[in-house]
């Protein structure tokens, strides 16, 4: 609400949101130089245009936004922690803005409901998880494609359902020996 000159912040859970309405009424608070104040809300939670408690709905590709990726994450790294879960099928690792990653869980018998289970148990055993202490935080949300175009197997894309992908892209065949 940049016209109105207010923002809103939304807590994890009421006592952080308790905490900083007490802290502000006992010290002056600063955003760019110029005094800020902080209320409780009507709203208990910021919805977003089109957006839903999950509007995505249960799917079996989750999205995953890695937060303060300190370390690598490559398609090993979540292979490792999501196929407890169920078994993977394909993971693309986008690095545009941050670090974003879709993986997919197989669609199973035409209704699909294998694949959406193994990703709510991914999704209610790793959002909000570190992958490394203290980082790499998972950030877990359904997606909304239900399969994903792999093309070639490396650190940033990899198809389990098709080990024979080239990890060399576009390189030409290897002759075959004599």
């Amino acid at each position: 609400m940049p016209k109105k000159r207010q923002a809103l912040v939304e807590f994890e859970d009421i006592l952080g949101a308790c905490n900083a309405v007490n802290y502000a009424a006992d010290n002056q608070i600063y955003i760019a130089g110029h005094p800020a104040f902080v209320n409780y809300s009507t709203s208990q939670k910021i919805s977003r245009p089109g957006d839903t408690d999950d509007s995505r709905g249960v799917n079996n590709v989750l999205l995953f936004t890695i937060l303060n990726p300190i370390y690598s994450i490559t398609t090993d790294v979540l292979y490792t922690i999501c196929n407890p879960c169920g078994p993977v099928q394909r993971i693309v690792i986008f690095r545009k803005n941050g670090v974003q990653a879709m993986v997919e869980y197989p669609l199973g018998g035409g209704s699909g409901t294998e694949g959406a289970l193994s990703a709510q148990r991914a999704k209610a055993s790793l959002n909000g998880a570190d992958i490394y202490s203290g980082c790499c935080t998972l950030k877990i949300e359904y997606a909304k494609p239900t399969r994903l175009n792999v093309f070639k197997n490396d650190q940033d894309t990899w198809d389990y359902t098709n080990p024979n992908l080239s990890g060399q892209g576009n390189a030409p065949p290897t002759p075959p020996p004599h």
